[in-house]
């Protein structure tokens, strides 16, 4: 068996959360014009972010278990140590980590938004399922075998 480590850089994920948040106010305003500081998760709403922050650790390590070595949350980033086969792309180490990075984005604001904006918490939080589906495949991916040269 191979590791692959990945990190996932908390700052980059709530500056992300904070972003859509921002814009998805900002696009209801018309119909409701409190809507952006109703729904923004901004620096004031950092214990709730980290409470969804571990909670998306919490499904993904629950999700990879059978894969994860190890994981560490730190107060800037989470890394996860995971054991693939030893036919796994390396290269797709990569899209591993970037799909975990939107699986925590899209598992993040689908919490955030069953507090502030029910009626879009549903579909984020069935992309972050998905992502976290693709992120099982890809780590399932094995290269496809050379042909022996002579």
């Amino acid at each position: 068996m191979e590791t692959i480590r990945v990190t996932i850089d908390k700052r980059e994920v709530l500056a992300e959360v904070a972003k859509a948040t921002d814009y998805t106010g900002t696009k209801l305003m018309g119909d409701d014009p409190g809507a952006r500081e109703r729904i923004l998760a901004a620096d004031a709403d950092l214990v709730d972010l980290n409470r969804f922050w571990s909670e998306a650790i919490l499904a993904m390590n629950e999700r990879l278990k059978s894969m994860l070595v190890s994981g560490t949350d730190s107060a800037t980033a989470y890394t996860a140590s995971i054991e693939v086969s030893l036919s796994f792309d390396k290269t797709l180490t990569i899209s591993v980590q970037s799909a975990l990075r939107s699986f925590f984005i899209a598992c993040i604001i689908g919490k955030w938004f069953v507090f502030a904006n029910k009626q879009e918490a549903a579909d984020y939080l069935a992309q972050a399922s998905v992502l976290l589906d693709d992120t099982e495949r890809l780590l399932y991916s094995r290269k496809r075998p050379a042909i022996p040269r002579d």
